[in-house]
């Protein structure tokens, strides 16, 4: 890569940045080009040369945070820690994620953008799977999940989980509950529906 290479994917990644920045505190809709332009010290027209579009740049934004997300999974995966300590811990990071941009990324991601769609199923969802299997067989050695599962059967259980929140309209309704509705869905992936609570007396 040369100087002039360099410094035009230095200028997108501070612009990507500062997009990140303001779509994680005021969602992706009421941020402006010229919001980013303005956080990022370049001129709206910067942006479009680089992005094309506000949608673009939405997209590459996304995938930067999808990107970051999975590798932080895979090295709390491969990292020190036991099982129910690691599922838990990616579990629950699920729901700053749901909070995050203000709660739209479900939409963006799962219904109005077919592109990102598809990338979530072609790309994140497969290395997402992969990993889920490698978490559950150390569950597996640990003797936190049965050795009697199948990855066949595994793999359906998570693709059952991931159609569902994808087929909802119900979860997507109201999306200052989404966060919520994303934790207490986790918590019934982590405990069932008794938990790990005695039933009281």
């Amino acid at each position: 890569m040369n100087g002039f290479e360099r410094r035009k994917e230095q200028k997108k990644e501070s612009i990507r940045r500062a997009a990140l920045e303001l779509f994680m505190l005021y969602g992706f809709k009421k941020v402006s080009i010229n919001d980013i332009a303005g956080k990022a010290g370049v001129s709206p027209v910067t942006i479009y040369n680089h992005f094309g579009s506000k949608d673009e740049l939405v997209r590459e934004v996304v995938k930067m945070q999808l990107f970051e997300m999975m590798e932080k999974y895979r090295a709390i995966i491969n990292g020190e820690g036991s099982f129910p300590e690691k599922l838990e811990t990616i579990v629950f990071d699920k729901t700053e994620i749901a909070s995050g941009f203000r709660g739209e990324l479900a939409t963006v991601v799962l219904r109005d953008d077919p592109e990102m769609k598809r990338f979530v199923d072609e790309e994140v969802m497969q290395t997402s799977t992969r990993m889920t299997l490698d978490l559950f067989e150390e569950g597996k050695k640990e003797g936190y999940v049965s050795s009697e599962l199948s990855q066949e059967t595994l793999v359906i259980f998570l693709e059952l989980f991931r159609n569902g929140i994808a087929a909802s309209t119900r979860l997507f309704e109201n999306m200052e509950s989404y966060p919520r509705l994303v934790r207490e869905l986790n918590q019934l992936i982590l405990y069932g529906l008794i938990g790990n609570k005695k039933p009281s007396s």
